[in-house]
């Protein structure tokens, strides 16, 4: 099974344990990109610890990635176009803690099984799961989780490349809420799961994958 990369830089949140190490996560160091044979993962998690205008220079890159059938999971605060399809990140004019996030029917099996409430709660305070949302997302994209205005957090799109773009308007849904005692703890794991999925499928569609 390869693995995936966790994109960032290399400070202390972003470095990885022992147990994401188990699950098949691997750290790729930003400036390390140019470098790397991206072949060699089944999906990239590109966190908000990222410098955007380097991943713009590093577009060309990226799309022939997605075209091979690659999997891009960005949760980055987007404000320059690198990621296909990706608009600009907004800021929620709705205040955190009257922010509600609702999972869309029907749900995606990267919120299988999770309770909505356990991820607009942690540890009783509302507000950890995004700041922002995406408008004019791409036209197929499948809208995942919205707030209560219907502003688009997290969509995924199959449509605008060969492989899949998944983009979360800021927060890293990976790490928030892997420790917690509730539902919300599934949500590292299956997103693990989807991209491994997507990468399998995008093969299966005739991505060139290798």
């Amino acid at each position: 099974m390869k693995p995936i990369a966790y994109v960032g830089i290399d400070i202390q949140f972003a470095r990885l344990s022992d147990e994401d190490r188990r699950r098949g996560l691997t750290f790729l160091y930003l400036y390390d990109l140019p470098y790397a044979d991206l072949r060699a993962y089944s999906g990239l998690i590109i966190t908000n610890l990222v410098e955007e205008k380097f991943l713009l220079e590093q577009k060309v890159l990226l799309n022939q990635y997605l075209q091979q059938g690659g999997v891009i999971f960005s949760l980055t605060e987007t404000s320059l176009p690198w990621l296909t399809g990706v608009p600009n990140w907004e800021r929620s004019p709705i205040p955190l803690k009257d922010r509600e996030i609702i999972i869309k029917e029907p749900i995606h099996p990267l919120f299988s099984g999770i309770d909505a409430y356990d991820i607009n709660y942690r540890k009783g305070v509302r507000g950890f799961f995004s700041r922002g949302y995406f408008d004019n997302i791409p036209l197929n994209a499948e809208v995942l989780v919205t707030d209560q205005s219907g502003a688009v957090i997290i969509y995924v799109d199959n449509d605008s490349t060969n492989g899949t773009i998944f983009a979360g308007a800021g927060t890293d849904i990976y790490r928030v809420f892997i420790d917690e005692d509730n539902t919300s703890s599934k949500l590292s794991l299956q997103m693990l799961t989807c991209i491994r999925e997507e990468y399998a499928r995008n093969k299966a569609k005739g991505g060139q994958l290798q």
